[in-house]
């Protein structure tokens, strides 16, 4: 990621924050890996357009680990550590980005144990950083969400939200909405 990041960087003369950049692609990867390009850059779309909303936090990495958390059982018990010490965990099912807390290691599998690539992963982390550079530098500035601030994938969630807001696009497996 770094060193698409500094290629990115030295092309066109705008630096990038590696850690938002992380969070953006992550967030692009874990929703939507299998999506078309499209949908990849639809996803992306919709935490910019929450970082536009009052409603929602003011960064990438904020948007994206927004929900409630629990602390840690082993730092809870210590009354005497410093706030900045204590370690917080996403609460089960209950964040934006369904990925960010559903129990699961967050890991990017680019190869196997003996080294052998695996094509697709490796191909969706890639497109994934890719789609995150240029969202966050507004190279696709034209957004195919309409606005939207929300979306889920119908084959796999059918949310009771899902009535409330007007859909906006529908792009892969995903709907995309917002409020009127």
């Amino acid at each position: 990621m770094a060193s698409l990041a500094m290629s990115y960087e030295v092309e066109t003369g705008v630096s990038v924050n590696e850690h938002e950049l992380k969070c953006m692609a992550q967030n692009i990867y874990f929703e939507g890996r299998a999506e078309p390009m499209m949908g990849k850059i639809a996803i992306g779309h919709v935490v910019m357009n929450r970082i536009e909303d009052k409603r929602f936090p003011s960064t990438i990495c904020d948007v994206v680990h927004q929900g409630p958390v629990r602390e840690s059982w082993k730092t809870k018990k210590d009354p005497t550590l410093a706030k900045k010490d204590r370690i917080y965990y996403p609460i089960k099912h209950r964040c934006q980005f369904s990925w960010w807390c559903d129990g699961q290691k967050d890991i990017i599998w680019a190869t196997y144990m003996n080294g052998e690539v695996i094509e697709s992963n490796m191909t969706a982390w890639r497109d994934s950083i890719h789609v995150a550079l240029f969202i966050m530098n507004g190279d696709y500035a034209k957004d195919p969400t309409h606005g939207a601030v929300f979306y889920y994938n119908p084959h796999i969630a059918n949310p009771n939200w899902g009535k409330i807001y007007n859909e906006t696009a529908m792009i892969g497996n995903h709907r995309f909405m917002k409020d009127n």
